[in-house]
């Protein structure tokens, strides 16, 4: 090659990457041409992430993507500013669908997605029951059983082996098992009966050769008018329960295996709840206090009083985060430490269910789901602290609320269990898990099954979410 041809190459060259230069400066920023608008954009970007994984993502009906097999996500780039239709697919599952918008060099994420199974399938595990407890670690559950109009029976079922045997049978016509509670331990459980108009409360073990197994530890010797009883959470061996002296509520607390004599905690109280190891209560002038019961430390004030209680009105107190949740009949308010105001969320509100990590509360009335943000969301779509929010309103009504997980919520609608997302950007999708008539409903968190209890049959899921 000569050196006039060398010098028209390199000159050659040299024009090619100062006219491609520009255009690839802008590619890689994401800049792109936009023919029909005929205009340069920059481009943004849709994030998934799905479970289960190797799902088809869809965009305006056009397969784009496959999450992937380990981390169910996926990165789709290039897409022009504007609203696209979205849908996410697989084989035997329910499809998700969204409208959401891209935006110039920002990428729009819809994390935490659901799919569930078309065809749940269920085992059924024990016929002819009325009710039933799951204990706390979701091994064990109590199943009452009628055996005939003047005799009931309790059973108690292992639910990893699916066996089981009876733990006892009440051939007492008067005695009614109303409910029961059980112990964190999962070992410990209060039976509550009603005879006549009279509760009667004991404390049973479900391990052979321990305390209250074959004689049940009877909490007769703290009088007939004990109220509100439950295990302090850290310490099965204890109750606390409120008792009336003259006009007053007191809250005590007492070792019911020993049956030593109750020691009283704090007095005019309205309502208590307890959590970890603090016990939490709101007096009858409207202060709210908190105790720790492992140290011998005084009551402290967690929100001076800020209205005070109705007489003849029922309280609640619900615990999230470093919050309380304080329910006047049906009207819900919010409380906050050293806060010298309290804030009304919700009337009516039928049920509360606090979220997995306390930053969300789901709320439900008789026909409508809300959900409340403790904290503000970054993530999108973003939520503000204290924001409440209106899911969906139904005709029908609605009963039972779970968290599936922190963006999921499970609950029952007449003959239906539904099972909704919470990100209300454009549709909500809402999905039949399946169909059971006036089923009463347990999540099982840790194992990702459902309990159901229709027509007398006690029903366990497949695993609900893979």
């Amino acid at each position: 090659m000569s050196k006039r041809q060398r010098t028209l190459l390199f000159l050659f060259l040299l024009g090619l990457f100062v006219a491609l230069a520009p255009a690839l400066s802008l590619y890689s920023e994401g800049y792109r041409i936009d023919f029909q608008g005929r205009r340069i954009v920059q481009t943004g970007a849709f994030y998934f992430k799905v479970t289960p994984t190797r799902v088809d993502i869809l965009v305006d009906e056009n397969l784009i993507k496959r999450t992937d097999f380990f981390f169910g996500s996926t990165l789709t780039k290039n897409f022009f500013p504007g609203s696209y239709f979205l849908e996410i697919t697989k084989e035997g599952y329910h499809s998700w669908q969204k409208i959401l918008e891209v935006k110039a060099k920002q990428v729009t994420e819809a994390k935490d997605i659901l799919l569930f199974k078309k065809e749940l399938a269920f085992q059924k595990l024990k016929d002819k029951i009325e009710r039933f407890w799951i204990s706390p670690n979701k091994q064990y559950a109590l199943l009452k059983q009628r055996k005939s109009a003047a005799s009931q029976q309790l059973y108690l079922f292992n639910l990893e082996t699916q066996g089981g045997e009876p733990f006892m049978i009440s051939a007492n016509a008067k005695d009614e098992i109303v409910d029961i509670q059980w112990a964190k331990d999962s070992n410990h459980f209060l039976l509550h009966s009603v005879r006549g108009e009279q509760i009667i409360s004991g404390v049973h073990n479900i391990l052979t050769n321990q305390p209250c197994f074959e004689e049940y530890c009877s909490l007769e010797y703290l009088g007939q008018d004990i109220r509100n009883v439950q295990f302090f959470p850290t310490t099965p061996n204890q109750i606390l329960f409120t008792k009336f002296l003259n006009t007053t509520q007191v809250l005590f607390i007492a070792e019911y295996k020993e049956q030593k004599p109750a020691t009283p905690i704090a007095n005019n109280v309205v309502a208590f709840t307890s959590h970890g190891k603090h016990v939490f209560w709101l007096d009858a002038n409207g202060t709210l206090w908190q105790k720790d019961l492992a140290s011998t430390s005084e009551a402290q004030i967690f929100q001076e009083s800020v209205f005070l209680p109705k007489k003849e009105t029922a309280y609640e107190l619900l615990i999230a985060g470093d919050h309380i949740l304080v329910k006047e009949d049906t009207t819900l308010f919010l409380h906050e430490r050293e806060v010298t105001e309290r804030r009304e969320i919700l009337s009516p509100v039928l049920e509360v269910a606090v979220g997995p990590a306390s930053t969300k509360v789901a709320l439900r009335n008789q026909s409508e789901l809300w959900v409340l943000f403790l904290e503000g969301q970054t993530e999108q779509p973003q939520r503000k602290v204290d924001e409440l929010v209106l899911l969906t309103r139904f005709s029908k009504p609605l009963k039972q609320l779970f968290w599936i997980n922190s963006s999921y919520l499970l609950f029952a609608l007449e003959d239906t269990i539904q099972a909704a997302e919470i990100d209300t950007r454009d549709r909500l999708n809402i999905v039949t898990v399946a169909q059971f008539k006036r089923p009463e409903l347990f999540w099982n968190n840790s194992k990702g099954t459902l309990y159901v209890l229709s027509e007398d049959a006690f029903f366990v899921s497949e695993k609900l979410v893979r």
